[in-house]
């Protein structure tokens, strides 16, 4: 669409895979397909048709409707990006309006004038809001008698097969996981004071909300394989919590809501292990030992990135751009910089989004309702916090990889589990794991190979074929067809 029309911007919005909606893309590429959702062929087609769903709802019905008609004055910035903007247009110098010690300095920040964000970023953080009360609603209609009959009965259920074989293994004791809570915990108290990070007492905080949000979620992800975070719950806790305070605010949302990721990753790695009837002292084991050691070896990689690419993290430094970086630091001075006092305060334009927390609340009812009372109709399908889930990773996760992700589940969970269902069963899941592990392994080699070579330039090689989506907005400049 961007060669038929190279100067229009609105087709370039509407177009662009990264900075646009991502309409019209299509591509055979397994990395644009899979690194951000995830294998296509490990969700439930009816799960990734409720994804899809919202996305489509968010990202190509509300977003044009409130964009093009200039909602919030947001007309003269960019479709899509979680940069940070004055009420003209211009980027946002956070240095403007910060103390020597990192903090919001009031007096500046009134003289340097409001921060304003793009109007899909700010919905998708009502949409949020509106996420974390639909999930506690819908698991309290669904399966709160469940959960509480379970939580009753655990010592008492039946064993099935692989409890009984598993029973030849010795368990891990108690006291193991206790010992490693109190080590971590203390620890964390202990760096969290020592470098004045946040008080201790917000770390206990932080540690109340995963143990809140873990069983929920932990649901959601097991019917769907779509995990919601709480990424927007735990930066408005603590930005109302310590405002001004952007280092506060992301140590907090990390204790709080990779926390809850981690321990969903060990109990999924630990259910695995159960059903290959790995011993269960073996599995703890190897799952700290890789803890520990994927941490020294993450965080030497990141700074011998930073200290070897030349302007890392910014459009110049493509392809090392870190979108998903560059929207955690975005959200730092929405939340803890300036805070979500000032954010969605009375005199804020992005104040009414606060009301979808009862939207939110209200949403699943008429759903569940309509399950309970026709149980084999189409509403059986609807999964309200899986199709909302999708607005949380908007951004940074480019429109366009959403798309061909559902192409691909189209393709292999609907149709090849349809019509070729006995070929599905034999290959899918190896095909899955095949084509996982040649991109990992064709990307080192490439990386080793080309990483300073010169490449042929040609038309299909340019990194962008859509720049107007990612230079302003359809305000500041007439859209003409060319």
């Amino acid at each position: 669409m961007c060669y038929i029309a190279p100067k229009n911007v609105i087709v370039h919005q509407l177009s662009d895979a990264y900075n646009g909606l991502g309409m019209m893309n299509f591509t055979l590429d397994w990395s644009t397909i899979s690194s951000n959702m995830g294998s296509p062929i490990a969700y439930p087609w009816v799960m990734a048709c409720n994804l899809f769903a919202g996305f489509v709802i968010v990202m190509w019905i509300i977003t044009p409707i409130g964009y093009y008609s200039n909602t919030w004055n947001t007309g003269n910035l960019p479709i899509y990006t979680a940069h940070l903007f004055k009420t003209n247009g211009s980027a946002y110098d956070i240095h403007q309006i910060m103390t020597s010690d990192q903090h919001l300095d009031e007096a500046k920040y009134a003289e340097y004038g409001p921060v304003r964000m793009t109007f899909q970023f700010a919905i998708s953080y009502g949409i949020g809001f509106a996420a974390i009360i639909t999930l506690l609603v819908y698991i309290g209609l669904h399966y709160g008698p469940e959960i509480y009959q379970r939580v009753r009965q655990s010592r008492e259920m039946e064993e099935d097969i692989h409890m009984k074989l598993m029973r030849r293994y010795e368990e891990v004791p108690h006291w193991w996981y206790i010992v490693l809570f109190v080590i971590t915990f203390t620890t964390s108290i202990v760096v969290c004071e020592v470098y004045h990070m946040m008080p201790w007492y917000w770390v206990i905080i932080s540690t109340i909300v995963p143990l809140v949000f873990t069983v929920p979620i932990g649901i959601i992800q097991a019917i769907s394989n779509q995990q919601p975070g709480l990424n927007v719950i735990t930066e408005f806790i603590i930005g109302y919590g310590m405002p001004g305070n952007p280092i506060a605010n992301v140590t907090f949302k990390v204790y709080g809501y990779i926390t809850m990721t981690q321990a969903l990753n060990l109990v999924s790695d630990l259910k695995l292990g159960h059903y290959m009837k790995i011993p269960p002292r073996h599995m703890f084991v190897v799952q700290l030992a890789g803890t520990i050691l994927a941490s020294f070896i993450e965080l030497a990689v990141a700074y011998w990135l930073m200290n070897t690419v030349k302007n890392i993290c910014t459009p110049e430094g493509y392809p090392f751009t870190c979108i998903s970086a560059n929207t955690f630091y975005s959200a730092s001075v929405l939340w803890g910089l300036i805070g979500p006092a000032k954010l969605f305060g009375t005199s804020s334009p992005y104040h009414p989004v606060l009301y979808l927390f009862f939207v939110g609340a209200i949403l699943p009812v008429p759903v569940w309702y309509l399950q309970k009372r026709y149980p084999q109709s189409f509403w059986r399908h609807i999964n309200i916090p899986v199709a909302i889930s999708i607005a949380g990773a908007m951004p940074p996760m480019p429109a366009a990889s959403v798309v061909n992700w559902f192409i691909g589940c189209f393709v292999f969970n609907y149709i090849l589990h349809k019509y070729r269902n006995t070929w599905w069963q034999r290959y899918a899941f190896s095909l899955s794991a095949g084509l996982d592990s040649g991109l990992a392994i064709s990307g080192i080699i490439q990386f080793g190979i080309f990483a300073k070579a010169k490449m042929p330039q040609w038309w299909g090689a340019d990194t962008n074929h859509c720049p107007l989506a990612a230079t302003g907005g359809f305000l500041n400049r007439p859209a003409t067809a060319s």
